[in-house]
């Protein structure tokens, strides 16, 4: 008899668990593009500015109780993993209908105060946002670049309310957290062939078709090769000319001049040639260039150096390419 009983209690609960145990409301942070981006803008995060703002991330609320709620507070914070609070933004009160089981919200509707609950309600307005005052050690890298500094970040969601029933003040639990990699992409190095350019070295190779190999943190580049002239060789007037070849844009850290749809590169002439690294930013593409690296043209045939010399650079390039500096 006492097993029954047990039995029926144990039914009873599981059908009633979920009422006793159900949260009036729930959160949850979705990615919506926010992960697509190298450099993210200090401006995506302060909703106060007016500006065009990329739709980054979403939220999505439940409620599951009726009635109406009261006294609704959105609170974002985007935090440095293990590191200070760099931004915080806070909406005005506001109330969510009766009616209301789930909404979603984009951080581009609360940026331009357009999400509505209904086509004649008030939008959700923003009360504070911008760069939280603890953030001192992070403020002058952002002042120089208006991006976020390099780092892994949290973004948490809180939105406090006033319970219907209780009365109580209460907050939404749920998938409330988003890590965010930012990595503003800065480094790139030339490799091979040439030296910097007017250093006052020379550099010589014997191809007409040679390897451009580089390093770099972007994933996305393009190889710029250019013809040095005496009357026209410094740095703005090089990259004021026309190039004499532009690399598709690839992913590989090498690349090989063609020997077809591209202008021959002259036995005797100096070449300029640079990398031009592109960037995925919350305000578009940017890009970086390399410095400029210079190198002659020769022809094996008209100079003194030997076959064994000519393999010996050969072994050389090959070891760059595979072991690096």
């Amino acid at each position: 008899m006492n097993r029954k009983i047990r039995h029926i209690c144990l039914f009873l609960f599981a059908l009633w668990a979920p009422a006793l145990f159900a949260q009036n409301v729930s959160i949850q942070l979705q990615d919506a593009g926010i992960s697509q981006y190298q450099s993210i803008f200090v401006s995506d995060f302060d909703f106060l500015q007016v500006g065009a703002v990329e739709e980054l991330f979403t939220m999505t609320v439940t409620k599951s109780v009726q009635g109406v709620i009261n006294d609704a507070v959105l609170k974002l914070q985007l935090q440095e993993q293990d590191g200070p609070i760099l931004a915080n933004i806070t909406t005005e009160m506001f109330s969510l209908p009766s009616d209301l089981g789930q909404w979603t919200v984009s951080n581009q509707q609360l940026a331009n105060e357009s999400f509505k609950f209904e086509p004649a309600g008030q939008p959700i307005r923003i009360a504070d946002s911008g760069i939280d005052d603890n953030a001192d050690k992070l403020r002058d890298e952002i002042i120089a670049s208006n991006q976020i500094p390099a780092g892994v970040y949290t973004l948490k969601a809180d939105l406090s309310y006033t319970n219907p029933e209780t009365q109580q003040q209460e907050t939404a639990t749920g998938l409330n957290v988003l890590d965010i990699i930012i990595s503003n992409p800065t480094m790139i190095n030339l490799v091979v062939p040439g030296v910097l350019l007017n250093s006052g070295f020379a550099y010589e190779i014997f191809t007409q078709q040679p390897v451009f190999q580089y390093n770099g943190n972007s994933g996305d580049y393009q190889v710029v090769v250019f013809k040095k002239r005496d009357e026209f060789s410094s740095v703005d007037d090089i990259l004021n000319s026309v190039p004499v070849w532009e690399s598709p844009r690839i992913a590989e850290l090498f690349v090989q001049y063609p020997d077809g749809g591209a202008v021959p590169l002259e036995f005797g002439s100096t070449y300029v040639w640079m990398v031009r690294s592109f960037i995925r930013t919350s305000s578009g593409e940017n890009y970086i260039n390399s410095e400029l690296w210079e190198f002659t043209v020769v022809d094996p045939s008209q100079s003194n150096i030997t076959q064994e010399s000519m393999a010996k650079q050969e072994i050389e390039i090959l070891l760059r390419q595979l072991l690096g500096d």
